[in-house]
């Protein structure tokens, strides 16, 4: 039996056995097992596929595989199992991305091998019809980059079509000052890459840049990338590790970009890896609705998983700044409820300061405005907006363990994850104006 065909066995069985307690509603989660970075989104013969960091055999990390989505929306979504993979011992499939050539999927990864030494390489694998994957080959020679580039810590790799040439964004580190950079290489077919340039170091980026995904959005270049270790400056970077929006003009010919501002995506302690979907209309994102270095409260539990997609988010620019608001589609899943649904889209709007509180059981968790908007949850803390708003409308998105906030139309966003046991319970407080309340649920 194959790798994948023995995964795939193993979370058949598996999956019946999860304790379904904190399951997410309307966002996508693993079947079981550790999920974490977005992979390889695309949409590609009609339908959006979307991959993912897998586990299926443990929820933490471990030997790592793609794990597989698919929607007709972005809402709801067939699990199709393991997707990438490879058998041998110390060779796990991490991030990359996906790309469309000549009526085929191809998907980019990071072939991460521990064995004697730590190795990171750009891999490809091809689909007919986004399912069933050709072996991976290697299509670039890590040698090749500029001396001050490691050739160690060198992944995610994701792909973009730009005229005739394929351009492959990968994460990456400058081992002369330790920091974080974008490595672009590039190539007339997708079979193999030469490297072409690079962007940064950013301070945004830490000492080592993840995950980066390139699209144009109203006119700019934007490019989300993830950084690790970032110093905390002020209200930003409070975790570990973030995401960020590196926005400005890129020439492709000249390898340069010159960067009009990079803004932290999410002020929360839940999301990571963000990754826009090749092939949409439009531009639209996902990110890991989790991050690194903290407690995963599914898993040390023993509930049998751990992770979960952010909402997809459109993007967009506008007023000079970037704006995310969650997938259209979305409003297509209202149900009605005779008590407070623990699925629920929340809409309000702040008129000075106030607080509207969910709780439950021994949980609860804040969203208030003292000047800037909050986010206060027992099980993450305080996390607020970089803005002062006096006046503002925010949309909360709570799905029976996590919570999405859209502050001013999305011109800030705070996520986290929370444990509330029991109904929700909703009280308002202060200067908190037409509170509307929206059941949802996406269907089975």
């Amino acid at each position: 039996m194959s790798a994948i065909n023995e995964a795939n066995a193993f979370i058949a069985k598996a999956k019946n056995k999860i304790n379904t307690k904190y399951r997410l509603n309307y966002h996508m989660m693993p079947p079981t097992g550790w999920m974490n970075d977005p992979n390889g989104l695309i949409y590609f013969n009609g339908k959006y596929h979307l991959f993912y960091q897998f586990n299926p055999y443990d929820a933490n990390t471990g030997k790592m595989c793609w794990g597989h989505f698919e929607s007709e929306d972005l809402v709801s979504y067939t699990d199709l199992g393991v997707a990438i993979m490879h058998g041998g011992e110390n060779e796990s499939v991490f991030s990359g991305g996906a790309v469309e050539e000549d009526g085929k999927l191809v998907a980019y990864y990071t072939l991460h091998t521990e064995k004697e030494n730590k190795t990171e390489e750009v891999y490809k694998a091809v689909s007919s019809d986004g399912i069933i994957f050709s072996e991976g080959v290697k299509v670039f020679d890590n040698e090749t980059l500029p001396e001050n580039i490691s050739r160690v810590d060198f992944r995610d790799p994701c792909p973009v079509k730009i005229g005739d040439t394929y351009y492959v964004f990968v994460g990456g580190k400058d081992i002369r000052t330790n920091k974080g950079l974008i490595v672009v290489l590039g190539g007339k077919s997708a079979d193999k890459l030469e490297y072409k340039f690079c962007l940064g170091p950013y301070y945004e980026l830490g000492d080592m840049g993840e995950c980066p995904s390139y699209f144009k959005v109203g006119g700019k270049d934007v490019i989300l990338a993830s950084g690790c270790n970032v110093p905390p400056r002020g209200n930003d970077f409070k975790n570990i590790n973030s995401s960020v929006f590196i926005v400005g003009k890129l020439d492709f010919e000249k390898g340069a970009m010159d960067v009009d501002f990079i803004k932290e995506i999410d002020k929360g302690d839940t999301f990571y890896a963000p990754q826009f979907i090749r092939g949409a209309e439009k531009p639209l994102m996902v990110g890991w609705f989790e991050m690194w270095n903290k407690p995963y409260p599914t898993r040390d539990m023993g509930h049998g998983w751990t992770g979960a997609f952010s909402i997809p988010r459109e993007i967009e620019f506008k007023d000079g700044d970037i704006f995310q608001s969650p997938i259209q589609a979305l409003d297509l899943y209202e149900i009605n409820s005779g008590k407070i649904p623990k699925s629920a889209d929340i809409a309000f709007e702040f008129t000075g300061a106030g607080m509207v509180e969910i709780s439950g059981g021994n949980g609860k968790i804040i969203i208030g405005n003292d000047g800037a908007v909050y986010l206060e949850n027992s099980f993450a803390g305080v996390r607020r907006t970089n803005g002062s708003y006096s006046r503002c409308k925010v949309r909360a998105l709570a799905d029976v363990s996590g919570i999405e906030v859209f502050v001013d139309g999305g011109r800030e966003v705070i996520s986290s994850r929370m444990y509330i046991d029991g109904d929700y319970r909703i009280k308002t407080t202060g200067a908190v104006n037409c509170l509307k309340i929206r059941g949802i649920r996406r269907k089975q």
